[in-house]
């Protein structure tokens, strides 16, 4: 089923919503998601944008300059001298970066960073004892499994991409990326007015609003969705399940094609991080290896490789 029949489906009448077919709640989705998609959102349009995983350093640098000025933007940070947003978690491996990129320029930015024993998640300084609550597995989830937590970060789009669909489909690729490591908590930090997005796609809110970093006030919440209990719901879903329902299984699970990309994309990336020159050019200009902690660069070394990590840093 495409998009299109989601969307333009003839109402229900109102007796089928009283006999439990479609909850209010439901229809609320539905005439949201429609919104959305009139604005530009959940459609095929990513105006000539290309999506993909940066592999290259060029890519990377050029997406984690976008999410600095964006971030800058918005007050979530205060401007760095290298125009850059780079922090621990960029350098390491296990974190995939997706870009939105047009006649070479990158417009749209979407990464997914695992948890790391040493460094955690990002949005641990904010939300740590939400996050801490998933890791050890007593939050409920109706398959009572899959406990790797990841975080959807670094959302970014240039202005003029702003209603067209290239953030869905960066979210597209965050989802294939996710079911390919086995990620079971997928949580994200964004401003309140953003949560009915991400409720579209299955997150919920699991934290009060507070500051979202310690460089700003801008209010954030933690969502959170975990990924085995979506794909059992989906899987369930038929012709006459709400629209926001069929989108995820249309969408970012049965007709999702970046399934069939991610572990081509993988190697790729993998081959940027054994590169001590492209390390080098990508992290000497932010001076991030020189800022770390003891602790930080040891996880930095774990991760690159003593040979990689001696040649680079």
């Amino acid at each position: 089923m495409g998009m299109g029949a989601i969307v333009n489906r003839p109402e229900r009448p109102r007796q089928a919503a009283d006999e439990g077919r479609v909850s209010p709640s439901a229809e609320k989705q539905e005439k949201r998601l429609a919104l959305l998609m009139r604005q530009g959102f959940f459609g095929s349009d990513t105006r000539s944008a290309v999506i993909r995983r940066a592999v290259t350093v060029d890519e990377l640098e050029a997406a984690y300059r976008l999410v600095h000025d964006c971030a800058a933007e918005r007050g979530g940070m205060e401007p760095a001298p290298s125009g850059l947003r780079l922090r621990l978690w960029e350098a390491l491996p296990d974190t995939a970066t997706f870009v939105a990129v047009v006649g070479g320029k990158v417009v749209g930015v979407q990464s997914l960073v695992m948890n790391s024993p040493e460094l955690g998640l990002p949005s641990d300084a904010t939300f740590r004892d939400e996050i801490d609550m998933l890791r050890m597995g007593p939050w409920p989830t109706r398959s009572g499994s899959g406990r790797i937590v990841c975080e959807a970060a670094n959302q970014a789009v240039a202005p003029a991409y702003r209603h067209s669909a290239v953030a869905t489909e960066l979210m597209r690729c965050l989802f294939a990326h996710a079911l390919m490591v086995g990620c079971g908590e997928l949580i994200t930090a964004v401003s309140p007015g953003h949560s009915k997005f991400y409720e579209l796609l299955g997150f919920e809110t699991i934290s009060t609003v507070r500051s979202g970093s310690a460089q700003s006030d801008t209010p954030a919440v933690l969502m959170r969705v975990n990924v085995s209990d979506m794909v059992d719901r989906v899987s369930e879903a038929d012709d006459d399940s709400d629209g926001a329902t069929l989108f995820i299984k249309c969408r970012c699970l049965a007709s999702n094609p970046y399934r069939g990309k991610v572990r081509q994309w993988e190697a790729g990336a993998q081959a940027l991080f054994a590169d001590p020159q492209g390390l080098r050019r990508l992290f000497e200009a932010s001076g991030l290896l020189s800022r770390c902690s003891e602790e930080e660069r040891e996880a930095v070394y774990r991760s690159w490789g003593a040979d990689v990590f001696a040649a680079a840093s």
